[in-house]
């Protein structure tokens, strides 16, 4: 009985020591614990702005990528908007970027041009509160198209010779030819390129009260030109008149009074002579009202053939690269009722129709035309305004003269200026888009 009293004791005493022990241990670990807690909090929340915003770079990159993979595949949307950023500095929004999964986060989009053929394209995305931005630099190469193998090089008249304030007024620097006489009696020039007369001064007239005003240089037969009266040359806008003629050019003394005179060269009457290898005087006959196919030769056999509308004529075969060729006989005159490929919207039109003048044959073209013309030193191109005023004509132009009239009647000629605005067709300009490296950006 003793022995069981002084185990139960014994018993009794461990047990409290043991309890004892578990307190402390349970005591420590919940400071462990409390301690630990924030730790591990704060420990889950970096993982989870890392993981927030790896998402967000990742989402900005994607979007970046697919905003340059539409510019590089020529997106029509993208390519317009890009066109229309006018000003350095200035950027493109690009409105509702999203993405199918709400995981990617919320994704804003610019593109901004630094220069004319250079943009960037920013992207930022916010995936819970955490951002990330993302730019790409990319670069814009053109190609320019080549030109089409039927092109005329110039304007190109055999004789000008204006009274009473005709004239013409050329655009951008295409050069303009004259051959034979050039005899300006109260007409009016204003040439935006070059101008190269062949003959000597004594084939060429500026007098009256006549006008010459040349952007470009001035080649003649020797070098020498000549003003009488009161006419007047504006040269690269130096003003010059007769107290100051002859204006002196290439020869001795050298560029005496005019520095943008010279002589006209042997390779230039090469080069302006040349008769295109598309010109030739054989073809089907024309009959009215017939479909016209492209890169077919068709012949008039009318002394005037009045065509209403051309235009509707034109089969699907018929472009800038494949034009229909019309050969108007000596004696022949063919007169279009209609604008042949006026503009549309303000956007000239490369000419689809080419008409061959033989010796004296010629033509009546409507204001706001675009065609090419390529005639001999006879041949005669009208221009008709039915409002008589200013007429433009668009496409290219080598006849023996060229003339303003009223109505379609040779007999009344005008006074107005024809302007003609040089158009050539040619295979299309390529665009090509380079895509940089990805920066760090600001939005």
């Amino acid at each position: 009985m003793k022995i069981f009293v002084r185990r139960m004791r014994k018993v009794k005493k461990n047990s409290g020591s043991t309890l004892i022990a578990v307190m402390v241990v349970t005591t420590i670990l919940s400071l462990f614990l409390i301690t630990l807690q924030p730790i591990m909090f704060n420990y889950a929340k970096r993982s989870v702005d890392e993981r927030d915003l790896k998402q967000a770079e990742f989402s900005a990159r994607s979007a970046n990528d697919a905003i340059v993979k539409g510019i590089i595949a020529g997106d029509a949307t993208l390519i317009a908007g890009i066109n229309g950023i006018a000003a350095d500095g200035s950027s493109l929004v690009l409105d509702n970027f999203t993405f199918s999964s709400s995981q990617m986060g919320a994704i804003e989009a610019k593109i901004q041009r630094i220069s004319a053929g250079e943009f960037s394209v920013v992207t930022r995305a916010t995936v819970n509160g955490t951002q990330r931005t993302i730019g790409r630099e990319i670069i814009k190469e053109t190609t320019a198209g080549v030109p089409d193998a039927r092109a005329l090089s110039s304007y190109y008249f055999h004789t000008v010779s204006y009274t009473t304030g005709r004239g013409f007024t050329t655009t951008g620097t295409t050069p303009v030819v004259i051959t034979t006489t050039m005899d300006l009696n109260y007409g009016n020039l204003n040439i935006a390129g070059d101008l190269i007369v062949y003959p000597n001064p004594t084939n060429n007239q500026l007098r009256s009260s006549s006008r010459l005003d040349l952007a470009g240089n001035l080649y003649t037969g020797n070098g020498y030109f000549t003003i009488s009266q009161s006419a007047q040359a504006f040269i690269k806008g130096t003003g010059y008149n007769n107290s100051n003629s002859q204006l002196s050019g290439s020869l001795t003394p050298a560029h005496k009074y005019c520095p943008d005179i010279f002589t006209v060269t042997t390779a230039m009457k090469n080069i302006y002579n040349a008769i295109p290898s598309w010109v030739s005087s054989t073809g089907t006959t024309y009959v009215d009202g017939m479909a016209l196919n492209g890169g077919t030769y068709y012949r008039t056999n009318a002394t005037t053939t009045t065509i209403a509308n051309i235009s509707s004529q034109l089969s699907a075969s018929t472009t800038p690269q494949n034009p229909v060729y019309i050969i108007i006989k000596t004696g022949q005159r063919i007169v279009l009722s209609n604008a042949l490929d006026a503009p549309v919207g303000g956007v000239p039109k490369d000419p689809r129709v080419f008409f061959i003048l033989e010796g004296t044959g010629s033509l009546i073209l409507q204001h706001q035309t675009s065609a090419v013309v390529y005639g001999t030193s006879s041949t005669n191109l009208y221009v008709n305004s039915p409002s008589g005023g200013t007429s433009t004509l668009y496409g290219q132009v080598r006849v023996g003269r060229m003339q303003h009239i009223n109505s379609n009647n040779i007999a009344s000629l005008n006074n107005n200026q024809i302007i003609l605005d040089y158009q050539t067709a040619s295979t299309p300009s390529t665009v090509t888009w380079t895509a940089g490296e990805y920066k760090k950006a600001t939005y």
